[in-house]
């Protein structure tokens, strides 16, 4: 491989692993690992890589791992059992959650689950043969969801790079300007905004943030990367 195709590796590589941490972070309940991960070193240097340093999000997050590392350190058990409730508050209930994670609620005037725009994303699913883990039991437009479709999508790029099969990397990299100009970033703004209106801001709020603005970085990217190919 030239220097050149190293860097899109890279690129690739970089991609495939951040879209799986947000998707870990969104659908799932925090656990010991899942903590290690998001104060690792190799996440720290993944989001330099594609997001400025002066960025305030990317400054955040740094704030966020140095309180978040402070507490782990005193008390880790305590430490995970405040952001495993702060999880529960956020993403399940029981009580009205202040920005519940589907598409639907954000796109639809009826703020409801299971409408037109769950179709849709499960029609865009299943051109890939990706099923929900959680089917049909969890509407298919869950931001865990989303962001795992794109995991998926990036992991295949990656593997049709190492290939060479341009044809293929051409239709993934179009597939996933579309799903993110299409889905994601139509309602992930207004997600991240509504969770700041939550009465605990341990991780998740500010998680939400970073993932706004990682999503708007990727579109530049994929842009990029298109232009390659």
């Amino acid at each position: 491989m030239t220097t050149k195709d190293d860097g899109i590796a890279i690129v690739l590589a970089t991609r495939h692993y951040l879209y799986q941490f947000l998707q870990h972070i969104f659908g799932n309940e925090p656990n010991q690992k899942l903590l290690n991960i998001a104060t690792d070193q190799h996440t720290l240097e993944a989001l330099e890589l594609v997001l400025d340093e002066k960025n305030s999000s990317f400054s955040a997050y740094l704030g966020l791992l140095a309180d978040l590392s402070s507490a782990l350190f005193i008390d880790a058990g305590d430490t995970l059992d405040k952001l495993k409730n702060e999880y529960t508050q956020l993403m399940i209930g029981p009580n009205k959650l202040p920005a519940p994670p589907w598409e639907s609620i954000y796109v639809t005037k009826e703020r409801t689950l299971f409408q037109e725009t769950t179709l849709i994303v499960r029609r865009v699913y299943l051109n890939y043969n990706f099923l929900p883990a959680n089917y049909p039991h969890e509407a298919d437009d869950h931001l865990a969801f989303e962001l795992d479709f794109m995991a998926l999508l990036a992991k295949l790029t990656l593997e049709k790079f190492n290939e060479q099969n341009t044809k293929a990397i051409k239709r993934l990299l179009a597939d996933q300007k579309a799903f993110l100009e299409e889905h994601l970033l139509l309602w992930v703004g207004d997600f991240a905004r509504d969770i700041q209106a939550s009465k605990t801001h341990l991780f998740y709020p500010q998680m939400a943030n970073l993932t706004e603005q990682f999503l708007h970085e990727d579109k530049g990217i994929l842009n990029e990367l298109i232009s390659l190919f």
